[in-house]
């Protein structure tokens, strides 16, 4: 080789071997960097599991030594620093995609965001529905809760509050809504039954051919629009019963468009400050009735948290309220505590109640509000039943 081409050869080299550590550097701080965001507590902002955490590994006997290597890694894959960020980044890709992130949410058309856990697509879809046995139990169970509270003088009430993919199919295309679902068929069997049995379908249809927006894209539970509708249905037929009990009026409310209280099915794909909606927001005009905070209690043989509300409306008949998030959410704190004399609320429990809170509150009215997800679920004998 001559003596230019070697000198030639020099700089090539120096270059060559540069970018071998610049590759060497490189890949030491991609190893580096999620320990360091670990150590540092930057990446202390873990992904919206909507799940626990796997716990710090523990062996509580020889036997289980084996467990350990398992239990260790299931612990670090949960907290491996940048985790978050990470789970954050493939969720928003896929989401701009047409995709989901999570396994429990599917995103529909026009970026809707639709919840799929506790069997909503097999009933939506027709696959899970009742067989006649089995809508024959779930309809006396509610019967016989019906005579049981009769016999004490209360009211029972049942509402079914639907899906979002029961009032909204056309952003589900790829999932057909069936001819026939559950609801379809409880709502059926009921017109032969005198239970109280509440269907707000049609009235939030109305609403929604009206141009109001019952439920939202990033939500899965009714809006407060959504709320009111099945609210003013259930207190028409309640107030049958109890003639001098005035319900609330959208004239009682100051309606605005804000961010939502809360976008649950937005919050488990990480997306929940990406995804910005403008929802109506209802604001009572009145002053609360409430005169203590919440009391969140719990009872023995009862795993459901219970909230013990007390408010000035000592002239009304008093509420014991089975019932879920679609409660939980709006129905409850803005709308029935505010109308019923220190309201009571816990779980539907799939409709397996706690009938000792009956005898504890001295309800006058028993209202159950049902997520139509739930009734796949079989009701049985309450917790404190005992028949004549």
């Amino acid at each position: 080789m001559s003596k230019h081409a070697q000198q030639a050869a020099i700089p090539a080299n120096r270059m060559s071997r540069l970018n071998e550590w610049l590759v060497i550097v490189l890949f030491g701080v991609a190893l580096l960097t999620p320990f360091i965001a670990q150590v540092t507590g930057f990446a202390a902002d873990g992904a919206n599991d909507n799940r626990a955490l796997a716990p710090f590994p523990k062996v509580n006997s020889w036997r289980e030594i084996k467990l350990l290597p398992r239990l260790a890694e299931n612990y670090v894959n949960d907290r491996f620093g940048l985790r978050g960020q990470l789970v954050h980044l493939n969720s928003l890709m896929r989401y701009s995609l047409g995709l989901s992130g999570a396994r429990d949410v599917v995103v529909g058309s026009d970026g809707w965001l639709f919840y799929t856990a506790d069997k909503i697509l097999e009933q939506h879809t027709g696959v899970d529905i009742f067989s006649s046995a089995e809508l024959e139990s779930w309809v006396h169970q509610m019967e016989a809760d019906r005579d049981w509270l009769a016999k004490r003088g209360i009211g029972f009430y049942i509402v079914i509050a639907p899906d979002k993919n029961t009032i909204y199919p056309e952003k589900l295309a790829d999932y057909p809504r069936a001819a026939v679902t559950r609801i379809d068929q409880l709502a059926a069997r009921l017109k032969h039954s005198d239970l109280e049995f509440i269907d707000p379908r049609e009235g939030l249809f109305r609403a929604k051919a009206a141009g109001e927006m019952v439920y939202t894209p990033g939500d899965s539970h009714w809006s407060e629009r959504g709320a009111f509708v099945a609210y003013d249905m259930l207190m028409e037929r309640i107030r049958q019963r109890y003639p001098s009990v005035t319900p609330y009026s959208l004239d009682d409310y100051t309606i605005s468009h804000g961010a939502p209280a809360a976008s649950d099915l937005a919050y488990i794909l990480t997306l929940d400050k990406k995804l910005v909606y403008s929802v109506e927001r209802m604001t009572p005009k009145w002053k609360s009735h409430q005169i203590e905070r919440q009391a969140v209690t719990y009872r023995p043989g009862w795993g459901w948290r219970i909230i013990e509300n007390k408010n000035d409306l000592k002239n009304r008949p008093r509420l014991l309220m089975f019932g879920d998030s679609f409660t939980d959410y709006v129905l409850g704190p803005y709308m029935l505590y505010e109308t019923f004399r220190d309201p009571v609320f816990t779980h539907n429990n799939g409709g397996t109640f706690n009938f000792n809170l009956v005898d504890e509150v001295k309800p006058d009215v028993v209202v159950v509000e049902f997520a139509e997800r739930y009734l796949h679920l079989v009701p049985m004998k309450p917790v404190g039943f005992d028949p004549p």
